[in-house]
């Protein structure tokens, strides 16, 4: 049985992005109005290839189907005028692609919406969760996809056009979407990771790397003449790497390969347009000008590409540390700290009334009694997500089990849905504990750009962004109706010059 089923949509909605329609979206939305043709503002809009597309996304990496405020933050991001959306076929198993599937078609179905209006974005190459059942039972039957690279156990990965074309099909109908504008073969580099660490040499693994590429991209340039995609191309971490490093991704050889393509195909215009890295305060390797004495958004803007920025706000120092980029200093920490408890000790009150309806002594730990003791030891967000991974949430798992076989579904539902609620107030609560480092880089640049002394850190990582791409997008979680709105002050200054060496100071 397909496990993808169920998050196919009833049917597929026609077209696509295109100039005329997202030019009327745009001017008749709330950010066009009150920020653009003001010289005081960022321009919240920019045109590529003659379509007008917002300079933030809604950005859907941990957004789930079962979650109505996820629904009603793509609903109000949608009515506020961002108009360009990032997924992946590995979100939430599939979800992510659903649920804006299912936004999309209400909206466009109550007539506040049309299909051209929007630039949806997905990608493909990761085999995790359903994708790695479905591919561990095709291997059963010696009916396996080419290529797979086995990374490591859970999180396998490929590009072959075998491949893609399942994963195309899949995303198109959870989206229901005759044509996605962008497809991105999805950190490619995965193969890059492995072979470095098999010691495999270093030219070998390179060539075999930008063969499967240009193998790829044959594909994709098919699925574009079927009318199935607007435009391809790359999302890779490893893009604003040094170019000499083993699992670095070459946007200048990238572009060497597409023109192969289109030459080999005798095409007017090759489908290649669009890359995805990550960029933020303290992964600033995309306004290095390390790549033939330039940077990647000059190469990117001089190819006529379209860069999209993600991590915008969750950057990863040097050291390897992980750190949210949010901190206001008109809050008090003690007092967010104080309320976030009390949010907690509701929940886990909530969770032990759950409980009862298992027999007493049948079980050692729950989620309280694993968490509660460590909320002051957590030195950052990844300690805490592997505690999680390896120790709460097996325990939690088996309680879950334990209540459908006692309590019922509905019982098991409910618990489900407290520990979906604690986990965002626990995760907040580990940020806030640990303010000191971000309170030290809003200092640093507060100092360098003191016109932002008034606004939150990340407000200004976001307008900043925006401002280093001038024309380009920053893919922005927006779980939240709250986060939507923050998203729209982040226009509301005018755009600010961008220097490499003035960002070196911010890293940590």
């Amino acid at each position: 049985m397909n496990p993808f089923q169920k998050l196919y949509q009833k049917n597929k909605l026609k077209g696509a992005s295109d100039s005329k329609t997202t030019k009327e979206y745009s001017e008749n939305s709330f950010l066009f109005k009150k920020y653009s043709g003001k010289s005081e503002f960022l321009n919240p809009y920019f045109s590529f290839r003659g379509r007008i597309l917002s300079k933030i996304a809604f950005g859907s990496y941990r957004v789930g189907l079962e979650s109505t405020e996820h629904e009603k933050s793509i609903e109000l991001s949608l009515s506020m005028g961002f108009n360009v959306i990032d997924t992946s076929s590995n979100y939430g198993n599939g979800e992510s692609e659903s649920l804006i599937g299912k936004v999309l078609q209400e909206k466009i179905h109550k007539g506040e919406l049309k299909r051209e209006n929007v630039f949806i974005i997905t990608k493909a190459g990761y085999i995790q969760g359903k994708n790695l059942e479905i591919v561990t039972e095709l291997e059963k039957q010696n009916r396996e996809f080419p290529e797979i690279t086995y990374y490591s156990e859970g999180c396998y990965h490929c590009i072959h056009p075998f491949f893609l074309e399942d994963q195309l099909e899949y995303s198109l109908k959870r989206l229901g979407l005759e044509t996605v504008d962008v497809f991105l073969l999805h950190n490619p580099e995965y193969f890059l990771m492995d072979r470095e660490k098999h010691n495999v040499p270093k030219e070998k693994a390179v060539k075999q790397y930008y063969e499967r590429i240009k193998n790829s991209f044959r594909f994709l340039e098919q699925k574009r003449k079927e009318g199935k995609i607007l435009y391809y191309g790359i999302s890779s971490n490893t893009f604003p790497e040094d170019p000499e490093k083993y699992t670095a991704t070459s946007l200048i050889k990238i572009l060497k390969i597409a023109k192969e393509i289109q030459n080999e195909l005798g095409l007017e215009e090759s489908g290649f347009a669009v890359v995805q890295f990550p960029g933020n305060f303290l992964e600033n390797g995309f306004l290095d000008p390390k790549f033939e004495g330039k940077n990647l958004v000059s190469i990117v803007h001089e190819n006529d590409l379209l860069p999209l920025i993600n991590r915008p706000l969750n950057a990863i120092s040097n050291s390897g540390n992980i750190y949210r980029l949010s901190y206001n200093p008109k809050k008090e920490n003690q007092d967010v700290l104080k309320l976030l408890k009390e949010r907690l000790d509701t929940i886990y009150k909530k969770e032990e009334e759950l409980l009862t309806v298992l027999p007493q002594g049948s079980y050692k730990y729950t989620f309280r009694t694993v968490t509660e003791p460590y909320l002051n030891q957590f030195q950052n967000q990844d300690h805490l997500n592997q505690f999680l991974e390896k120790t709460a949430i097996p325990i939690v798992q088996q309680l879950i089990a334990q209540i459908e076989k006692v309590g019922g579904v509905k019982v098991q539902t409910e618990y489900i849905e407290t520990l979906n609620e604690a986990l965002p107030v626990l995760e907040q609560y580990v940020f806030q504990k640990n303010t000191e480092s971000r309170k030290s880089l809003y200092s640093k640049i507060i100092k360098l750009y003191p016109k932002y002394r008034e606004w939150n850190l990340s407000s200004i990582a976001l307008h900043l962004l925006c401002s280093s791409l001038e024309k380009g997008v920053v893919l922005l979680g927006m779980r939240k109706e709250e986060y939507v709105k923050d998203a729209t002050f982040s226009f509301a200054a005018s755009e600010t010059e961008i220097q490499y060496q003035d960002w070196k100071q911010f890293e940590v």
